[in-house]
């Protein structure tokens, strides 16, 4: 009895023991994690810095380090018919620093077109982008210049029925 069971058992775990040194030695991970991105958003690429993903074809925010340390927040808006972008705003260190950190409510600090930047009460920095031509709005919130702790979400604006 014993000797069937070990039959059993030893090549079962050579068997285990070769797919999990595959695994380390060569990065085989079997079926891909549901947390896995299988798609490269724009957020997640190496070529594209922006730090939002939601409405990545109708505008895009950076937080880009200058030389000497201090950081730039650049919101460029893309032009929904030829895909070319064009920057909206910069708001500078030195616009930063003139906000107050935690302002009593919240502070539009610029705006352009479709686009605007505010400070919030909690210190965080907002940017909205919209209404698009579906009447969507995408906000990103983050905290700092070199935007850390990004949240995204959109919503629809409703537009008013016309009166009868």
């Amino acid at each position: 009895m014993l000797r069937k069971i070990l039959f059993l058992i030893v090549p079962l775990s050579i068997l285990l023991g070769l797919m999990f040194g595959l695994n380390t030695a060569f990065g085989w991970r079997g079926q891909k994690m549901v947390s896995e991105a299988l798609a490269c958003l724009p957020c997640y690429c190496a070529n594209d810095a922006r730090i939002n993903c939601l409405g990545n074809e109708y505008y895009g925010v950076y937080t880009r380090v200058n030389s000497n340390g201090t950081c730039n927040i650049d919101v460029v808006l893309i032009d929904e018919n030829t895909g070319r972008g064009r920057r909206g705003i910069r708001v500078t260190p030195r616009e930063q620093a003139a906000v107050e950190e935690f302002p009593p409510e919240n502070l539009l600090v610029d705006s352009y077109y479709e686009a605007q930047v505010y400070r919030l009460t909690s210190g965080e920095w907002q940017v909205n982008a919209g209404p698009t031509r579906e009447g969507k709005v995408y906000v990103v919130v983050f905290t700092g210049c070199c935007g850390t702790n990004v949240h995204e979400y959109d919503f629809i604006v409703q537009t008013p029925e016309p009166a009868p």
